[in-house]
């Protein structure tokens, strides 16, 4: 795929969250960087914090969402993203972002070539959940300025990180 091709770039929210929150401020951040792109923010199961994460995974599988297509998850939203590309969607590129890779019913087990996560080891909402990305995810960055939970005071950077990803295929750090 050339770099920047994607059919679509979905944006899921965490947990208790909603289309309309951070990742609707992210959507915001990445036209601002001049990514006009086809982007789709869906209501996921977990906004209710009772959902199982597994329902959000079905609910994206059902969801008939385009091959290649990049996903940008936030906490939750980038787990059950990465467990579908893990269990059924190799193809789909997936970005976390402050996300554990295990929460509830669902636990991240297989490395993905096209999968990144971005996070904060300090965070208390997924600390002890994190320790397993390097294994998980082709590039896996522990951002001490990712602390807190809230990604929101942080969506510019994120943004310009994410579009150095839209870009390039890659975050492009170290020897990779």
């Amino acid at each position: 795929m050339p770099t920047g091709d994607f059919p679509a770039i979905y944006l899921l929210h965490g947990t208790g969250g909603s289309p309309d929150g951070s990742v609707k401020q992210l959507e915001t951040e990445l036209v601002s960087c001049g990514e006009k792109q086809n982007y789709v923010r869906p209501l996921m199961p977990h906004a209710n914090p009772n959902v199982l994460p597994s329902k959000s995974v079905q609910y994206l599988r059902d969801h008939g969402i385009p091959e290649g297509t990049l996903i940008i998850g936030i906490s939750l939203g980038g787990l059950v993203a990465a467990k579908l590309q893990e269990s059924a969607r190799p193809d789909l590129h997936v970005f976390c972002v402050n996300s554990p890779t295990w929460a509830g019913d669902t636990e991240l087990h297989v490395w993905m070539q096209h999968r990144v996560s971005l996070y904060s080891s300090s965070d208390e909402v997924i600390a002890g959940r994190t320790e397993d990305w390097p294994l998980l995810a082709a590039e896996a960055h522990d951002m001490a300025w990712l602390n807190g939970h809230d990604t929101d005071p942080h969506k510019s950077e994120l943004a310009h990180l994410i579009s150095c990803y839209i870009k390039a295929g890659c975050l492009n750090w170290g020897n990779r």
